[in-house]
């Protein structure tokens, strides 16, 4: 009978053993989780908080997600972000040449190179632009800056 009982008592059912165990864990976790609680409301009793610097004024949240925080604190910037200030610098320049009329093809084809790779990197759609002619310079300058 007790072969029976045996056999169908599951290998996952844990022994009485395990579960006191787990209990254990669980009590001393308790424990050491009401005594920090305990330890720090008796440090803000005591006025162990009260002289900190900044106390009472806001806590300055930063938008985005850590990455952008980190890469924002060292300056660094993803390569399509300079590919985009790169066209944006080429289109400017041509712009600002006295006779808009002598803008060769090669250069537009030059920057629209750019911007099909610009297009290719974007981590978004919505960020992709349109190609360059003698047609939308201006407009695409607005656009890029």
């Amino acid at each position: 009978m007790d072969r029976n009982v045996d056999l169908t008592k599951s290998a996952a059912d844990p022994e009485p053993e395990e579960d006191q165990n787990k209990e254990d864990e669980r009590r001393q976790m308790s424990t050491s989780s009401s005594l920090l609680e305990s330890a720090i409301d008796r440090f803000a009793r005591e006025g162990g908080f009260d002289d900190l610097p900044l106390k009472g004024k806001p806590i300055k949240i930063e938008d985005g997600d850590v990455l952008t925080g980190i890469m924002k604190n060292a300056n660094y910037q993803p390569a399509w972000i300079e590919l985009r200030k790169e066209i944006a610098a080429d289109i400017k320049r041509l712009v600002d040449r006295s006779d808009p009329s002598m803008i060769s093809e090669s250069e537009y084809e030059a920057i629209n190179q750019k911007i099909i790779k610009y297009n290719r990197t974007v981590p978004n759609s919505q960020l992709q632009k349109g190609l360059l002619s003698a047609a939308n310079l201006h407009a695409a300058l607005d656009k890029w800056e």
